[in-house]
C-alpha cells in the first residue's frame, strides 16, 4: 500500500460519523502533504467497494462494520448511528409476492435522533 493511501485511510479510521472526502484529504494531508485529492477519491471508491465506509446522499460517507446493519441519520446534528433493526422483507417474502431474488439491500433512516429531540 503507498503511504499516500494508508494517510487516508488513516484519516477514514480516525473520524467518527458522517464525512466528506475534502474533509478526510484535509485530514490525511497533515501526515501525508503531497497527498492528492485524486487519489483521495480513489481511495474512498475503493473503500466503498469494498464496504467498509458506505454513501450518505452524494457527497458525505460513513465507515461501516462489515456485519448486515441500517444507518440512522440525524438531520438536525448530522449523527450516524449503526442499528442491527432491519425493515426489509425476507427474502422469501420477496420471492413469493414479486418472484424475486434479492442479492443484498441497503438502509438508511433519516430523521431526528434522541439526544437532539430532547
Amino acid at each position: 500500500m503507498t503511504p499516500a493511501r494508508r494517510a487516508v485511510i488513516e484519516a477514514v479510521e480516525r473520524r467518527k460519523g458522517r464525512f466528506t472526502v475534502v474533509e478526510i484529504f484535509d485530514g490525511a494531508r497533515r501526515s501525508h502533504p503531497a497527498l492528492g485529492l485524486a487519489t483521495t477519491y480513489r481511495t474512498i471508491e475503493l473503500l466503498r467497494r469494498s464496504g467498509a465506509v458506505h454513501p450518505l446522499g452524494e457527497a458525505t460517507y460513513v465507515r461501516c462494520r462489515p456485519e448486515h446493519h441500517h444507518h440512522l441519520v440525524c438531520t438536525k446534528c448530522g449523527g450516524v448511528e449503526e442499528t442491527d433493526l432491519c425493515a426489509a422483507p425476507s427474502d422469501a417474502e420477496l420471492e413469493r409476492r414479486h418472484g424475486f431474488h434479492a442479492a443484498s439491500h441497503e438502509l438508511d433512516i433519516y430523521g431526528v435522533c434522541a439526544r437532539c429531540a430532547a
